[in-house]
């Protein structure tokens, strides 16, 4: 499977409301850190020979015309999302805007996520997670993030808020081998309650595990959080250094 044919799915649909007026006129893919646009961290971290899908809402000409002004040599699909803020403008609503796109293995990167060290291939299933060592040492507030359960290098759960007994932290970065089986359950998901906006990727991944489906763990020692003004803060001053 080294010659894989894949995508990457880059999600700037949303508002960025926890952003504060940072993303009042800007999308929050935009926002500069350290001198550069969030965004560019990510598409640099992958290889130029594969295609991008990017969901666009927010004010999501400016992340289309930054991206085609800036990187005219990569191949982007754009998927337009109608409905990104209200009810029913879930993650998971924007996924399945974008699902005619990806039919083939995928990797879904959020884009407030942004990390230091390789990024597997999905040639296999599998989630990464920020490990707990590490989020003990910043002193994190553990209980505002889902986590991961794991065992034998393999993610055994997705815990909600709060729950105990985990050893990492969910961070929006998932390889998807089975993606015939990620877009059924996605269905499955969206279709018992279309108008709930939470719905997300995370949903998808922890029915898929109660199923059966085997994902393994990629931890991270490193995980630039860019998603709110506290860890935006963080992650300016980490890539300073």
């Amino acid at each position: 499977m080294n010659n894989i044919d894949y995508k990457i799915l880059i999600t700037t649909s949303g508002t960025g409301s926890r952003l504060g007026e940072l993303t009042k006129n800007t999308n929050k893919a935009l926002i500069k850190i350290d001198g550069k646009e969030a965004i560019r961290y990510i598409i640099d971290a992958y290889p130029s020979n594969f295609t991008i899908v990017i969901t666009l809402g927010f004010l999501g000409n400016q992340v289309k015309q930054f991206l085609i002004s800036n990187y005219p040599e990569r191949k982007f699909e754009f998927v337009e999302i109608d409905k990104y803020v209200g009810e029913g403008s879930s993650l998971a609503y924007s996924l399945r805007c974008a699902r005619d796109y990806l039919q083939c293995p995928f990797i879904f990167h959020a884009c407030d996520t942004l990390v230091t060290e390789p990024i597997p291939k999905p040639d296999c299933n599998w989630i990464a997670g920020y490990l707990t060592e590490a989020a003990v040492k910043e002193k994190m507030d553990l209980n505002q993030y889902r986590t991961h359960k794991v065992a034998d290098e393999k993610i055994i759960k997705l815990l909600d808020k709060g729950e105990t007994g985990f050893q990492s932290i969910h961070i929006g970065l998932d390889g998807i081998y089975d993606y015939k089986i990620f877009w059924q359950t996605l269905e499955k998901i969206y279709a018992n309650n279309p108008n709930n906006a939470t719905l997300s990727e995370v949903h998808v991944l922890d029915r898929m595990l109660a199923e059966g489906i085997s994902f393994k763990w990629i931890p991270y020692n490193v995980w630039l959080d860019t998603g709110n003004l506290e860890a935006l803060a963080k992650t300016e001053k980490y890539l300073k250094k």
